[in-house]
């Protein structure tokens, strides 16, 4: 099948869903998918068109940050995105974790980093980031500060020792 082919069968399985359709070059079409039709969209490229997911990716975009999920169209050649997004200040999108085990991790990354919160995820876990990192800062927001503070840590008792004689 062509990339012609690949655009035509994501054309006809998401056209209601998308809000445009941008092929950058032969080998890569981006589907802009509405947050609310998230789900439903990268079921039907996972279940319908056969989509391989080979990862996805966040951008802090201002006023809101895209989520973008990758397919392979391994059989052709191609990959085709969806490209959906979570507006500010509130950050939520509906996972896709719950039918496509392979979101995963990939969810909890975005979190970690972008602040995210993946509805209905299985495990909202920190995954990344350590246990003392700051509530609310994300290192790959353009909001992230120069300097973050380090948690103040316990420090051990003092231990005399005496001399033996």
């Amino acid at each position: 099948m062509s990339h012609e082919s690949v655009l035509g069968c994501v054309q006809d399985t998401l056209g209601e869903l998308c809000s445009g359709i941008h092929v950058s070059s032969p080998q890569r079409i981006y589907v802009d998918v509405p947050p609310e039709h998230s789900v439903r969209a990268n079921r039907l490229m996972f279940e319908k068109l056969q989509g391989r997911l080979a990862t996805a990716t966040g951008c802090d975009a201002r006023d809101r940050v895209e989520v973008l999920y990758h397919y392979c169209m391994d059989r052709d050649g191609v990959v085709v995105t969806i490209r959906t997004w979570a507006n500010k200040p509130e950050l939520r999108l509906d996972s896709v974790a719950p039918f496509l085990p392979a979101a995963d991790w990939i969810e909890r990354e975005i979190h970690d980093l972008l602040g995210v919160v993946f509805v209905d995820h299985p495990d909202p876990r920190r995954l990344i980031l350590a246990d003392e990192w700051p509530e609310g800062v994300f290192p790959l927001r353009r909001d992230f500060p120069d300097r973050v503070e380090k948690p103040k840590e316990a420090s051990a008792p003092e231990t005399s020792r005496s001399a033996k004689p």
